[in-house]
């Protein structure tokens, strides 16, 4: 797929770079361009003469167009249109790489690197803008009260983008309410959850998924993204999300 491209020559080029320049300047990332700066490097005109076609061809590969974004979508708590539409796309590439049901996909908030996407076209450079990290999709299989106990440990933190769950935030900071699919949580019951690797392994407080097993997709997140963004303009459809009352707090 185009999108692993993407990711195999970013790291390419940013190794040479850095292999490059190891011994005599470091070269900051930034977060705003996902690309490398060069200006801290001006007065080593061999480095810079050396490093320019890297950076010209990472430049022109992170301004590729992928889609059209309709309207503008923001991070917030609750819940919010750029973390429905993350967590959407969680959840369909996850089932489209196991080939099996995906009854609930779940971000954590903390993940989302920038506060809102812009409405118009989106680029290569917007996926590593919002997702800088090279984290997997996998799928965990948890009960319903391990999912219980995961809606709860969300309620705390204020709420986390979902899709496929929602819950209502009590005011002692506990999940009721809880429907899969729009049905209420069955604590009998199993379910297909859509992770990335770092939560499933326990990052951001949740622990208590480290030690069940997963199914590993060999597929980072960012490039479901490019993938995601991709089909839309292939089907000739804008990408767009609203608020749906997924994660709310109690009146």
């Amino acid at each position: 797929m185009m999108s692993s491209i993407y990711s195999k020559s970013w790291r390419v080029i940013v190794c040479a770079a850095l292999i490059t320049t190891a011994c005599k300047t470091y070269i900051p990332v930034t977060e705003q361009s996902a690309l490398v700066k060069i200006s801290a490097l001006e007065k080593d005109s061999a480095v810079v003469a050396y490093y320019r076609p890297f950076k010209d061809s990472l430049d022109k590969m992170m301004k590729v167009p992928l889609a059209e974004l309709s309207a503008d979508l923001t991070k917030q708590l609750p819940e919010s249109t750029l973390g429905n539409h993350l967590s959407d796309i969680l959840r369909k590439k996850a089932r489209d790489y196991t080939q099996q049901p995906i009854d609930v996909a779940i971000l954590n908030y903390g993940g989302i690197r920038v506060p809102s996407l812009a409405k118009g076209t989106l680029r290569v450079e917007h996926a590593y803008w919002v997702m800088p990290f090279d984290n997997y999709v996998v799928v965990q299989q948890l009960t319903g009260q391990q999912l219980r106990d995961f809606c709860d440990s969300m309620a705390m933190k204020k709420g986390w983008p979902v899709a496929g769950l929602q819950f209502i935030i009590a005011p002692n900071n506990t999940a009721v309410d809880i429907k899969v699919g729009g049905k209420p949580l069955d604590t009998s019951a199993t379910y297909n959850v859509a992770l990335n690797d770092y939560v499933a392994n326990g990052g951001d407080g949740m622990t208590f998924l480290k030690n069940i097993p997963q199914r590993e997709t060999g597929k980072l997140f960012r490039d479901a993204i490019i993938e995601y963004w991709q089909e839309q303009a292939a089907a000739h459809q804008p990408v767009q999300a609203i608020l749906e009352n997924r994660i709310s707090y109690a009146q």
